[in-house]
């Protein structure tokens, strides 16, 4: 008798504790699935590529799932600002004083230096004033670049392929691209091409996640967990990581 009655009361109990689990479902489980966002990058660009694999990381570390899509340079931010997207991989801190939609995540992702790639060229390249003269190529949409050759005629190209196509077959002098992004797009397509990096670095600085303001909610938890990610080493560990994969033959 005993026993009947303890099976009864454990049966009792169980129901109650699933029927309470049933009714606050949602309120239990939501911080672990929040959501999906939609992300725009830049296609074929090695620099977002490797953002992309923070930024996935740091998402899933609040609860979201992240969605990412690639597009030409400035279709990427123009999406973002709209708000087709939900932001932009990384962009150039001020971005969002000429895409007045997007919020700035305080803590860089990547920081960068932006350098002069050539096959021929061998003058002294120490500043944007170097470059006079010469044929140049730029990433339509990468804004450090555009600026830096403003009245300088550049030739825009779509991605870091078509750029370093451009260079290959001497349609342009020299490329402006990132260091890290330059050196993975060589080890991957132009091996043995002649393409190399020189003089210094026309441009050193961070890049920083965007949200469309629609998003701005979203900040904070970010901006602390990629500062955390920061301080642990876990970003630099996801770059080394991503960058050595990506250079495998």
């Amino acid at each position: 008798m005993k026993i009947y009655l303890f099976v009864i009361k454990s049966f009792r109990l169980l129901f109650i504790v699933c029927f309470f689990i049933l009714i606050h479902y949602d309120s239990i489980f939501a911080d672990g699935n929040k959501g999906a966002v939609f992300i725009s990058g830049i296609q074929n660009e090695q620099t977002h590529a490797v953002a992309k694999e923070v930024l996935w990381e740091a998402y899933r570390k609040i609860g979201y799932e992240a969605n990412f899509e690639f597009y030409p340079g400035y279709r990427s931010i123009d999406m973002a600002n709209s708000g087709e997207s939900d932001g932009d991989i990384a962009r150039i801190d001020g971005t969002h004083k000429k895409f007045t939609n997007l919020v700035r995540v305080p803590t860089p992702i990547i920081h960068f230096k932006g350098v002069v790639f050539t096959k021929k060229i061998t003058k002294k390249i120490t500043n944007w004033k170097d470059l006079k003269g010469l044929r140049i190529g730029i990433i339509r949409g990468i804004r450090y670049s555009k600026i830096g050759t403003n009245g300088l005629s550049p030739f825009f190209a779509e991605n870091m392929t078509h750029l370093f196509k451009l260079l290959d077959q001497d349609m342009i002098q020299i490329a402006i691209a990132v260091l890290m992004a330059g050196k993975i797009e060589i080890s991957r397509n132009y091996k043995g091409s002649g393409i190399h990096s020189i003089g210094e670095a026309l441009y050193t600085g961070r890049l920083y996640h965007y949200v469309n303001k629609k998003q701005q909610h979203l900040v904070p938890d970010l901006f602390s967990t990629l500062q955390n990610m920061e301080k642990q080493g876990e970003i630099q560990k996801i770059i080394d990581t991503t960058v050595n994969d990506m250079t495998k033959n």
